[in-house]
This record gives C-alpha cells, sequence and structure tokens, in this order.
C-alpha cells in the first residue's frame, strides 16, 4: 500500500512541478549572484572614489563622479536583493500551492483504491480539509469547531 501512494515518476504533474523548481532554483541563483555583483561592483567604484580623491585631492571632479557611480550602483544592487525577496517569496507561494494540489490530486487517488463504502466518507473528509486548509491562517475557536461539529452532522443526516 505504502509503494501505491507514492507518484510514480512519470506522472506528468510530477514532472511538471520538478521542472518549475528547476527553473525557478536557477533564475533565483541567478538573480541572487546578480545582486551580490552589483553590490561589489558599486562598493569598489565607491573605493576607488575615496582613493583617487586622497591620491589627487585638486581632482575632485573624478572623485565625485566615481563616488555617485559608486553609491548608483548601490542603488541598483538595492534594488536587485528587493526584487529578489519578493520574487522568491511569490515564487514560494506559487510552489505552496502546487504542493498543497499535488497533496489533493494523492488523496483522491489514494481514496479511489479504497473499499467503496468508505468513499463518501472519505470524500467528505477531503473536503473538509480543502475547506479549512484555505482558510486565512487563523486560530480555531470553540465556536468554528462547534460550527464544523454542527455542519458535519447535518451531512450525515
Amino acid at each position: 500500500m505504502n509503494e501505491q501512494a507514492e507518484a510514480p515518476a512519470d506522472d506528468p504533474f510530477i514532472q511538471k512541478l520538478q521542472d518549475f523548481y528547476s527553473a525557478t532554483f536557477f533564475q533565483q541563483k541567478v538573480s541572487f549572484w546578480s545582486s551580490i555583483v552589483a553590490s561589489a561592483a558599486g562598493l569598489i567604484v565607491v573605493v576607488l572614489a575615496f582613493l583617487a580623491y586622497f591620491y589627487d585631492r585638486n581632482n575632485l571632479n573624478e572623485s565625485v563622479v566615481l563616488g555617485v557611480a559608486g553609491v548608483l550602483a548601490q542603488f541598483i544592487s538595492a534594488a536587485f536583493f528587493y526584487l529578489h525577496n519578493k520574487s522568491t517569496s511569490q515564487v514560494l507561494a506559487g510552489f505552496e500551492k502546487l504542493v498543497k494540489l499535488q497533496d489533493t490530486k494523492l488523496a483522491v487517488d489514494l481514496v479511489s483504491r479504497m473499499d467503496p463504502k468508505n468513499h463518501d466518507y472519505m470524500y467528505m473528509s477531503i473536503i473538509n480539509v480543502l475547506i479549512l486548509r484555505n482558510e486565512p491562517n487563523r486560530d480555531i475557536t470553540p465556536d468554528l469547531v462547534r460550527a464544523l461539529r454542527e455542519t458535519g452532522k447535518q451531512s450525515n443526516a
């Protein structure tokens, strides 16, 4: 039974999930390293601006241009890090939804393999879990438990 519960490797959904994960992981690595490179370049330019200023204090124009370029590069790298962080959050949210969808598909497949007389109860259990899973994250209050219990009793009647 345990071997049957695992999704087959040739399952198209699992393959798409793996492809999505691989592509997203690659994009996140590129985004992160781009942010690091932009930050390092900005730091190097700022250091060069200070060195140019200390080397020849009379040539202030070169130091100012380098300093402004370095600060601008730091702002660009900060924007890269911000976008990297936002995209990572969105990707994780999307990935969690895909995993939940895969879990639901697996649960329905497992119920279809069970004794048919238990199907109604098991499908109702899956539906209850799906309803609770999509609720906003909040504590389960005694009133909510009571309402769910009454709903379950009404549906069995």
